[in-house]
C-alpha cells in the first residue's frame, strides 16, 4: 500500500491513532502538512515520520506523540486556525534562560494552536525599565503574556498597564502579586526553601554548625525560598545557623570571584544553600579550595549544569521543578482565560534531585 510519495503526506492515504487523515476537512486536494515539515518541527527523521504516520511499529510511544502533536499543529495552521500568540519575557541567569528556551521548543512540538515568541535577559545586563519598556511594546501586539522577572515598579507598571488593556499575563517560577498579575504558575517557593532546609539539616552532623546563604537580585522566589529555609531551621534544626547572606549576581563569574574572596577571609562553611543562579560559579570557587568534596552543596534548578554538578559530586541536591509542565500549564490557562474560563493554577510539584535521578 503507497502511502507517502516523494516526501510528501497525503499521497494516497495515512493514519494517525487509527484514523484516515487524507478523508477529513478535504473537499477537494488534500494539502496537508509534509513529511519534511512534520519531522522538523517534531525533531525527529522522516523515516521516522513515515512509520507513525502509517503506524507501522519500531516507534517508541514518546516519539509517536511528539510527530502526532507536530502533525496536529501543522493540519491546524493550514486550516487557517488562528494561532495564540503569547509574548514570554524571561529574565534570569544564562543556564536558567536556556532551560526555558528548551522548553519553549518542545511546547512548539506539542501544541498545536501557540505561537510563543520569547526574549532574554540576564540581570545586570539590561536595566528593569528597559526589560519593561519591552514587556509592554511587545505585551500590547500579542494575545498574552508569560513573565519571568525580578521585583521593580516599573515591570510592575508594565504589567498592570497590559491588564488594562484586557490582556492576560501569567508570572511564571517568580510571583509579581503587585503587579495584579492574571495568575502565578510556578510552586511553592517557600516549601522549596523548606525542602532545602529539611535535606541540609538531616545531612548535616547534629551539631552546631554554619551555612552560608547565596542570593542574587530582587526576585520573589528567592525571598520565598529564603522564608522557608529559616522557618524549618529554627523548628527542626536550631543547632545550625545562616553564617551570612552573599548577595551575588546570576553570573558564574562573578560568584566565582566573590565566594574564593569569601573563602580566603572567612574560610569554606561546611554547607552552602543558593537559592539563586549562577550554580557553576559556586562550584567553581569550591573546586579552587579543593573542599568541593567536603562541602554540602544545595541549589535550585535542574539544568544541564547542574546535572554535571551533581554527577560530578560537587553538587548534592538540587531543588527543581518541571520547566515543560509549567510552561505549558501557563499556556493553556490563557487560552481557557480567553475562552472566558478562569480558575486559579494549582502549584506545581517540588522535585528533588541527587547524582542518581538527574535526567533533564
Amino acid at each position: 500500500m503507497k502511502t507517502i510519495k516523494n516526501g510528501l503526506c497525503g499521497v494516497g492515504r495515512a493514519w494517525i491513532g487509527g484514523r484516515d487523515i487524507t478523508r477529513e476537512d478535504t473537499k477537494g486536494t488534500w494539502k496537508g502538512p509534509t513529511i519534511q515539515e512534520v519531522a522538523e518541527v517534531s525533531g525527529v527523521g522522516i523515516a521516522t515520520v513515515d512509520r507513525v504516520l502509517n503506524n507501522r511499529p519500531g516507534v517508541r510511544e514518546k516519539t509517536r506523540e511528539r510527530v502526532r502533536a507536530a502533525f496536529d499543529k501543522l493540519r491546524l495552521e493550514r486550516l487557517n486556525t488562528p494561532a495564540l500568540r503569547i509574548a514570554l519575557h524571561c529574565e534570569s541567569g544564562e543556564s536558567f534562560n536556556e532551560a526555558i528556551e528548551t522548553a519553549v521548543q518542545r511546547l512548539h512540538r506539542k501544541q498545536p494552536g501557540i505561537t510563543l515568541t520569547s526574549t532574554y535577559a540576564v540581570p545586570n545586563d539590561l536595566d528593569a525599565n528597559v526589560f519593561a519598556a519591552d514587556l509592554l511594546d511587545r505585551g500590547r501586539t500579542a494575545d498574552a503574556s508569560i513573565v519571568v522577572a525580578r521585583e521593580h515598579p516599573a515591570i510592575n507598571s508594565a504589567i498592570r498597564q497590559l491588564r488594562r488593556l484586557g490582556k492576560p499575563v501569567v508570572c511564571l517560577t517568580t510571583d509579581l502579586p503587585s503587579s495584579r498579575r492574571s495568575a502565578y504558575v510556578g510552586n511553592d517557593q517557600s516549601e522549596a526553601g523548606a525542602v532545602a532546609a529539611q535535606v541540609i539539616g538531616r545531612a548535616m552532623p547534629r551539631a552546631p554548625g554554619q551555612i552560608l546563604l547565596i542570593m542574587s537580585v530582587a526576585y520573589r522566589c528567592q525571598k520565598e525560598r529564603e522564608m522557608g529555609f529559616r522557618r524549618v531551621l529554627r523548628a527542626r534544626f536550631p543547632h545550625l545557623r545562616i553564617e551570612e547572606r552573599l548577595f551575588t549576581d546570576e553570573r558564574p563569574e562573578t560568584m566565582r570571584s566573590q565566594l574564593v574572596s569569601h573563602f580566603e577571609a572567612n574560610g569554606v562553611p561546611p554547607a552552602i544553600y543558593n537559592v539563586a543562579g549562577a550554580n557553576r560559579g559556586v562550584a567553581q570557587a569550591l573546586d579552587v579550595t579543593g573542599e568541593a568534596p567536603a562541602t554540602l552543596f544545595v541549589g535550585h534548578e535542574l539544568t544541564p549544569v547542574t546535572q554535571r554538578l551533581l554527577k560530578a559530586g560537587t553538587m548534592d541536591f538540587v531543588v527543581a521543578h518541571d520547566f515543560q509542565a509549567e510552561l505549558t500549564q501557563a499556556a493553556r490557562w490563557i487560552s481557557d482565560s480567553l475562552n472566558g474560563v478562569e480558575s486559579e493554577p494549582a502549584p506545581s510539584q517540588i522535585m528533588l534531585h541527587t547524582r542518581f535521578n538527574c535526567s533533564v
